[in-house]
């Protein structure tokens, strides 16, 4: 079993999280892509795909060479199968075709009678 739980990754312009599948299940996951991006403003969909991350020397976005989780979508040697999650406004998005999609409404605060 992997070392790896989740963590937040950039590229494409996106925020995408990854959940590992080997320690968590997918309603666990959800529930930590809820959490993760409670600090986005509502309403918006979380688009829920599937990925690896392992564990590698690689170069990153300012072109310095480093050694961390890497995000791929293709399965290697030593891949950990993982969830992924982004924020997207609507369903008809850039996106694969195998996402699938969670509504987060407005949240509508309860007004007290006085």
């Amino acid at each position: 079993m992997s070392k790896f739980e989740y963590m937040n990754f950039w590229g494409d312009c996106i925020e995408t999280l990854a959940v590992s599948k080997e320690r968590y299940s997918k309603e666990q996951a959800i529930e930590i892509a809820k959490k993760e991006f409670e600090h986005i403003e509502k309403p918006y969909y979380i688009a829920i795909g599937n990925g690896y991350v392992r564990h590698r020397a690689g170069v990153n976005e300012d072109g310095e060479p480093c050694v961390g989780w890497w995000l791929e979508w293709e399965e290697h040697n030593r891949s950990c199968p993982c969830w992924t999650f982004h924020r997207a406004t609507n369903k008809n998005e850039w996106c694969k075709e195998d996402y699938e999609y969670i509504h987060i409404p407005a949240t509508v605060e309860k007004v007290e009678e006085e």
